[in-house]
């Protein structure tokens, strides 16, 4: 009924267009503008993809980029499972105040999502609609799903992961192979403002692409998606041959990146440390300079801050950004002097 609603709306602002009636017309619009975008929100303005057997998928909310999980990738996502008859919800990782996380298409969840997740893109939302041959079956799951149940659940894809082999075990072309791989599914996240999901695609990327290079952990407290590393990261003794020149890009391009979406979350240390690495493999990577200075300037490091911006300068004398940069840090070390000598007039009056 909404839909025909909708559609009813449309053709009077239709008419009410050819008989200029703007009074008409402007009553109409909000209502239409509200019905559609509740049209949207239930999934009911996007065409249902049938996915066979009784299992369609509703998009609500476009995901990023080409990629979808494979069969023994782990998944992190959100859903809220109802039953299609009533509305009654029977789980909810949302009111739980957790991510699910699970391995798809190895039979750790219904067929339904074992199919159909697969056909979602990272950032997607849905509804994913199961009747009981991709649910719970003649059976059910006593007592909040009742038998033959058809169920609804609003998903949200938020990244996954490809199971794959540690960097020890694969030649120089698979690392290389398997880097490029992460540093696209931590693009798709950065786009979709998924800092945490960034972060931990781009340092797996950093593990793989510098295997071996003597600085793997660096002897820092780097994280993994915010959870500190131990250190070790089951890298093999065997001596792996220094990074060749695209490999270095990579490696300078994941480290960068990675800083960025640490910036974003606020962890400045860990930030000027991956561009500290990243200007090992290129002492001019203006991107590694500049994102290391802004660490550096948030951590109250000003001629640090403006030393970074200055050497942004010899390479790229008209650099605005880093012309910015070079005077924000004079500014705030101004700042800081004058807020010291302020607190010491109060101390000893």
């Amino acid at each position: 009924w909404l839909k025909k609603l909708c559609w009813r709306l449309c053709l009077s602002l239709e008419a009410g267009s050819r008989r200029s009636s703007a009074v008409k017309m402007w009553a109409l619009r909000p209502l239409a503008i509200i019905l559609g975008a509740h049209l949207l929100q239930c999934g009911l303005g996007e065409k249902k993809q049938d996915l066979g057997g009784g299992l369609t998928l509703s998009v609500t909310h476009a995901g990023d980029g080409a990629h979808f999980p494979k069969a023994g990738d782990e998944l992190t996502m959100h859903y809220t499972g109802t039953l299609s008859s009533t509305g009654a919800k029977f789980d909810s990782s949302r009111d739980r105040g957790q991510k699910f996380q699970f391995q798809v298409g190895v039979g750790q969840v219904i067929r339904g999502w074992d199919v159909g997740i697969c056909t979602m893109k990272r950032g997607e939302k849905a509804i994913l609609r199961a009747t009981s041959d991709y649910g719970y079956g003649d059976r059910g799951s006593p007592p909040k799903i009742p038998g033959g149940a058809t169920l609804d659940f609003e998903v949200e894809l938020f990244t996954w992961k490809e199971r794959t082999k540690e960097p020890d075990v694969m030649s120089v072309e698979e690392r290389s192979e398997f880097a490029t791989k992460q540093k696209e599914s931590g693009n798709d996240s950065f786009k979709q403002q998924q800092w945490d999901a960034a972060i931990e695609a781009y340092e797996e990327g950093i593990r793989y692409i510098t295997h071996g290079q003597g600085d793997d952990d660096g002897g820092h407290g780097h994280s993994h998606g915010g959870n500190p590393c131990s250190g070790h990261h089951g890298g093999g003794d065997d001596e792996v041959a220094p990074l060749g020149d695209e490999d270095k890009k990579l490696a300078v391009a994941l480290l960068t990146n990675c800083a960025m979406a640490k910036i974003k979350v606020k962890d400045f240390d860990s930030a000027k440390f991956d561009c500290s690495r990243a200007l090992e493999l290129d002492p001019k990577s203006v991107k590694a300079l500049f994102r290391r200075g802004t660490a550096k300037l948030e951590l109250g490091e000003h001629d640090a801050a403006a030393e970074d911006a200055a050497l942004i300068l010899e390479v790229e004398p008209e650099n605005k950004d880093a012309e910015t940069l070079r005077k924000k840090a004079e500014l705030e070390k101004k700042r800081a002097k004058q807020k010291e000598k302020a607190m010491c007039s109060k101390m000893f009056g």
